[in-house]
């Protein structure tokens, strides 16, 4: 990061000195604004992340005050909290609190607790994400049993966020009572961007069919909500009296700045219901700067309010900018702002050429502007996605935006009005239930991945690459044929991702899991996965769930649970209830000293030998062998079995 400085503080004072050219000023400006953003985020690394980090710790004496809502998910309930004291010693730092039991306590309540203070990242990886784009770093957890290990003390003093807090539990309260369950988590997932109450496995045929960005709450939710309110208050009149001079007339009943000042106070509000999550700070900016241009009678540039938006973000909050979140919600806005007039501009040509009828022109204009909004921003977001998600991109991404998008623009300002108006949970439901049941459908489709493996960094280079020089040349004022160049790059990029993992597609992998010191073996060919053990003591079924998440793997073939202890089955429980699986095999059904031969696919099965001495698992893939124990020592004549000629040790649990 310092020699990132030290060469934007070179380059702004050569662009100062060497003014020759009016693009030295851009280039100032440019180094300029990347100058500002390394002393920023250098500012925040030295007086917010590392003195965070430097808190955590076992065994430590912690009072803290809680300020949100509980979150549940997987089982554990979640709070964000700030500290007081630890170890006697005042100290301000945010907390990501998890706990087993709920803990009776308000937002803005103090507790006090003996527990353990860690760095965030282990978990699950979305929502570790989801914490840190609020600015949490830390997490934390009680080390005692036992629902009463918090010691709670009521707060006494009001906050602001109090009754917007309290808000926010009962529109959830709400919406869970007047809905199905899965109906109401998903629109509390597309309201308030909290996606917990839904099952892993919706939240995965979300993911796969590449409209989880529903969940993420942004320029899609704040600018519908938003504009939904501003022409429902404009549409309000009352009849006015004409004189002999004038005819009759409707005029407004709510002044027009008067209706700016309740949507802007509205998207605050919005803000605040979502814990100012970065995303939608962004939206809230830009439309607060377009709500800003409606009241002086002035017309917003839509460029200049990203820009501002993206200035006060890193003003607030540097290290929000390497958020993926973030980072799609400015692509996405930049895509449309930048590429959807030139996207649209042949079809509007086409429907005003051959379209006479005005009814035929409208739906043309309305498939163009739908297609074309779609790619633009998907023209930008894929390329992050590639870079950041571990998952990949599915090429059924751009038809599930198509069906689904226009679906959700009409659930989020319904589900909304319904928390209000009962009668609209009768509309709501049925649309909530045809999503759920569309991305099911379509989460099934075989399709083609594009994933960024290692072969994936030539290809995503060459068309960095290739986009520079164009639009270098471009600028020098040399010929080039943008349309075409970008047609080749398209084409690179989506070869380059996808080719390797259609070679690889009738290869078994093998894959141990970090789950601490425990057992985890995944296996996977395609979208077939079996798991071998799901033990350890670092949230086993957590990583069972991520790595089956950055495969696009939805069940697993077989789990197989090899021993009663620890090690090899603590998070087996947790992984039965969120993760479909056709086939459980546990020790404890067959008898001791019994051979359970367990097919997985062509090419690959296993045998699972279980005594009361050890437990272990002869493997067959890719027409090799491998042993892999489980307890106890290995059979001492294992290494005289034929089949094992050439076979290797999996893994040994220590």
């Amino acid at each position: 990061m310092f020699a990132a400085l030290v060469l934007c503080a070179t380059g702004f004072v050569l662009a100062l000195v060497l003014r020759k050219q009016n693009s030295s000023s851009t280039w100032a400006a440019a180094l300029g604004s990347a100058m500002l953003a390394c002393v920023l985020l250098l500012i925040q690394l030295g007086t917010v992340y590392y003195p965070a980090m430097a808190q955590t710790g076992d065994a430590l004496d912690i009072r803290a005050q809680i300020t949100g809502n509980a979150e549940q998910r997987y089982g554990r309930y979640y709070y964000t909290a700030r500290t007081i004291s630890i170890n006697g010693e005042a100290t301000r730092v945010r907390l990501r609190l998890s706990s087993p039991y709920p803990i009776y306590a308000e937002p803005y309540d103090e507790i006090t607790y003996h527990g353990t203070i860690f760095a965030l990242g282990n978990e699950d990886p979305a929502q570790t994400a989801h914490y840190k784009s609020r600015g949490l770093y830390l997490g934390s957890y009680a080390q005692s049993y036992g629902e009463d290990r918090f010691a709670v003390t009521p707060g006494t003093r009001f906050h602001a966020m109090k009754p917007i807090l309290k808000l926010q539990s009962t529109i959830r309260q709400r919406l869970l009572e007047r809905y199905s369950n899965d109906a109401g988590a998903l629109l509390d997932g597309m309201l308030l961007g909290n996606a917990g109450g839904l099952s892993w496995l919706t939240q995965e045929e979300f993911r796969l069919a590449g409209i989880s960005h529903l969940f993420s709450v942004s320029g899609l939710h704040v600018s519908l909500l938003s504009w939904s309110l501003y022409r429902a208050l404009r549409k309000l009149k009352r009849r006015k009296k004409p004189s002999d001079e004038e005819e009759q007339h409707d005029k407004p009943l709510i002044p027009e700045k008067i209706v700016v000042a309740i949507c802007c106070g509205f998207i605050l509000l919005f803000m605040a219901l979502t814990g100012f999550v970065a995303s939608c700070v962004r939206a809230g900016i830009t439309m607060l700067v377009l709500m800003g241009g409606k009241l002086f009678h002035r017309r917003a540039d839509s460029l200049n309010s990203l820009g501002f938006a993206a200035l006060l973000l890193m003003f607030v909050s540097p290290l929000s900018a390497g958020q993926v979140g973030l980072q799609l919600s400015f692509g996405a806005t930049f895509g449309i702002i930048a590429l959807e007039p030139h996207f649209s501009r042949p079809g509007k040509k086409f429907a005003r050429r051959f379209a006479s009828d005005i009814l035929t022109r409208r739906g043309i204009l309305a498939i163009n502007g739908g297609l074309c909004l779609t790619a633009s921003a998907l023209a930008l977001t894929i390329p992050i996605q590639l870079l950041r998600l571990p998952s990949g991109v599915s090429m059924l991404t751009f038809l599930s935006n198509l069906l689904f998008v226009p679906l959700s623009n009409l659930l989020i300002p319904l589900g909304g009005l319904s928390v209000v108006f009962r009668p609209l949970t009768w509309l709501c439901e049925p649309l909530a239930s045809l999503m759920l049941t569309g991305v099911h459908l379509l989460s099934r489709v075989p399709a083609p991945v594009l994933r960024n493996t290692g072969a994936a960094a030539i290809p995503l280079g060459i068309c960095i690459a290739a986009a520079g020089t164009a639009l270098l040349l471009r600028y020098l004022g040399k010929p080039v044929r943008l349309r075409l160049i970008a047609g080749v790059i398209c084409a690179v990029l989506i070869l380059g991702t996808w080719l390797p993992g259609f070679l690889q597609r009738n290869q078994t992998f093998v894959q141990q899991l970090k789950t601490g010191d425990g057992t985890a073996v995944l296996i996977y060919k395609g979208n077939q996965a079996a798991l071998l053990g799901c033990g350890g003591d670092s949230l086993p079924a957590g990583a069972a769930k991520q790595a089956l998440s950055a495969l696009g793997i939805l069940e697993l073939q077989i789990l197989l649970i090899p021993g009663a202890s620890k090690n090899l089955s603590a998070g087996a429980a947790e992984l039965q209830k969120d993760v479909p699986i056709k086939q459980v095999l546990r020790y404890d059904d067959f008898e001791a000293g019994t051979t359970v031969p367990f097919p997985l696919w062509e090419g690959a099965g296993g045998i699972f030998i279980c005594t009361k001495e050890q437990s272990a698992c002869l493997l067959h893939i890719n027409q090799a062998y491998y042993v892999l124990p489980f307890e106890g020592e290995l059979p001492a004549n294992w290494q005289d079995i034929p089949q094992l000629e050439g076979g290797r040790i999996l893994g040994v649990h220590q």
